[in-house]
């Protein structure tokens, strides 16, 4: 599908040549609510969130949160001399190891055997500078191949590198669309739905629009964060959903009982579009001799088909 639009896949693996330092950060990372940009301390709150994702969630200790506060902080201070600018003076993954090592205390020493595989073992994969090269307007990154294990961190990545990109973006004058599928993914953890919650806040500042898409909607509201972005949401399209999960959408959304009857047991391609206060019920089958039709069959996606032709 990418290849109609002239777009670009960049694939995210173990096995890739591709890779994203997670250490990248421009001058205009991070804008606060009020406008006010402090790259490193948000830099800091992604690292956690980083970490986390490797070490397991909620397995890092208070002490450790305060290590990885200062090692990136001392990593960063060339950087931010150079008042951003200076790419060679960017810190990667292994500044930031041997930066734990020359702690004195031993949770530091731990963590940094927890991480050093992916410093310089099987999953070094985040721990060399990035290399991507961006070519087109529409691009896609590719995480299916990483292990289960490494998901979210991967995902997190990829954002991170997109969060950089805003700040480019909006000094260009251009908007960026984020679409963030398998959402509930980045809800692993809770420093990682922090972050996604605060992109997702934040992200209209930095002329973006961020759109999220999941099938695990009850793995959504289970989360306070997810609970939020989705009451945050000015556009949703809704599709079937289970009898369980519809109470707490229909909330969400402020949905009636009659106009939950489009999303409950409803054919495929029948939803309900929120946009503000308004609610529109749909029912968008794709015909046999649509252009839609025609791509599904060359590409063998799965979509909607309608009875009629």
């Amino acid at each position: 599908m990418l290849n109609v639009f002239g777009g670009q896949k960049i694939f995210i693996s173990t096995t890739s040549d591709t890779h994203i330092n997670p250490f990248d950060l421009s001058l205009n990372y991070g804008c606060s609510d009020t406008g006010k940009s402090e790259p490193v301390k948000s830099k800091v709150e992604y690292i956690i969130a980083f970490l986390e994702s490797i070490v397991g969630a909620n397995a890092l200790t208070g002490g450790q949160k305060t290590i990885i506060d200062r090692c990136t902080k001392i990593i960063f201070e060339e950087y931010e001399k150079s008042n951003f600018e200076d790419e060679n003076l960017l810190p990667t993954l292994p500044d930031f190891y041997d930066m734990l090592l020359k702690q004195p205390e031993e949770e530091a020493k731990t963590l940094a055997l927890i991480i050093e595989r992916y410093v310089k073992g099987s999953m070094d994969l985040f721990s060399k500078k990035t290399n991507i090269d961006i070519q087109n307007r529409l691009v896609s990154f590719d995480i299916s191949k990483l292990s289960a294990s490494l998901r979210t961190t991967g995902y997190l990545v990829v954002l991170d590198h997109i969060q950089n990109r805003l700040a480019k973006n909006k000094e260009l004058g251009k908007y960026t669309w984020i679409f963030i599928d398998e959402f509930h993914i980045l809800l692993a953890n809770q420093y990682s739905a922090d972050y996604i919650a605060r992109i997702y806040k934040t992200g209209r500042k930095e002329n973006a629009i961020p759109t999220i898409i999941t099938q695990n909607i009850a793995d959504v509201l289970k989360n306070e964060q997810g609970c939020k972005i989705l009451s945050n949401s000015e556009f949703a399209m809704i599709l079937k959903q289970k009898a369980l999960d519809l109470p707490a959408i229909c909330k969400i959304f402020d949905i009636s009982n009659e106009e939950s009857k489009y999303v409950i047991d409803s054919p495929a391609g029948q939803g309900l579009i929120v946009y503000g206060e308004d609610k529109v019920a749909f029912r968008n089958q794709v015909s046999r001799e649509s252009y839609i039709y025609e791509l599904k069959v060359q590409l063998n996606l799965t979509i909607n088909i309608s009875n009629d032709n």
